[in-house]
């Protein structure tokens, strides 16, 4: 079974599950590895309130990152004969917290950071109020052309999380979308990538909801042509019965993409596996 290294737990504020749930269930569908990734968006925007700070501490101070390093370390090392508990974060990338972001991540022992574009024009991708009276294409390239300058700002992440998350949540936008459109901006952001060492994630949370990957295959089909080898399988689960989810239909999409093998970090490391 594909390992899942995008997962969330009562740390973020959008899960009320506990770590252990998310490890036990993991480890009934026979992964070697599991990632816990909860959210830390500093300078969120109020939409909704909180979405994407620690739950603890909303603050996202160290005090709180300390007890959240802490009990990801205590799993880890009660499990570890049974699988591999990962250390990570989901960071929400914003251009004018790259400093922040940068001491952050160097700050911490983890094994594994996404980066994730959640917000654009300083709202959140989710808020309508981006799409009202607006020509969805334009939104769709704005978001790409913010992404791709937090991908250049930030280079303390791993991989890019879903990195057409705005397809999700733009009027028709995924059913319009098409890489031609896009392919100036979307080329520069995966060569950026690929240039620097870093990778890509494969989103499969809207997969049984929608058919749809984040991201799209035509994306990650153009990743490989420009020389793309690392790509992580995220379910973003906040619920157990969500780990996993897909990743055997996605797994073989994915293949037909060129790709062989997927990876995990560890101490921010690709280890290869096959699909």
């Amino acid at each position: 079974m594909i390992s899942d290294m995008h997962v969330h737990t009562r740390w973020s504020s959008d899960s009320i599950v506990p770590v252990e749930e998310q490890i036990e269930r993991a480890i009934g569908l026979g992964m070697k590895q599991i990632c816990i990734t909860d959210h830390q968006d500093f300078d969120a925007p109020a939409f909704p309130p909180d979405y994407f700070t620690f739950l603890i501490d909303d603050r996202g101070d160290d005090k709180a990152i300390q007890a959240y390093m802490d009990k990801l370390i205590s799993v880890r090392e009660k499990y570890r004969d049974k699988i591999e508990a990962l250390l990570g974060i989901e960071l929400g990338m914003q251009n004018h917290l790259v400093e922040k972001l940068t001491d952050f991540a160097a700050r911490f022992p983890l094994d594994f950071i996404i980066g994730s574009t959640h917000t654009f024009q300083g709202m959140d991708a989710e808020d309508k109020r981006h799409y009202d009276g607006v020509d969805v294409e334009e939104a769709v390239r704005l978001y790409f052309q913010e992404e791709l300058e937090n991908i250049k700002g930030f280079r303390g992440f791993d991989v890019a999380g879903h990195m057409d998350f705005i397809l999700r949540y733009a009027p028709g936008a995924n059913e319009k979308f098409t890489y031609t459109k896009y392919a100036d901006i979307l080329d520069e952001i995966l060569k950026e990538l690929i240039n620097s060492g870093r990778g890509i994630e494969c989103n499969t949370s809207k997969f049984k909801a929608k058919n749809m990957t984040n991201p799209n295959m035509d994306i990650i089909r153009r990743y490989v042509q420009l020389g793309g080898e690392i790509i992580t399988f995220g379910s973003d689960a906040h619920v157990s019965s969500r780990i996993g989810e897909g990743f055997r239909e996605v797994g073989e999409m994915v293949k037909d993409c060129g790709l062989k093998y997927y990876t995990v970090f560890r101490q921010h490391k690709p280890i290869f596996q096959k699909i």
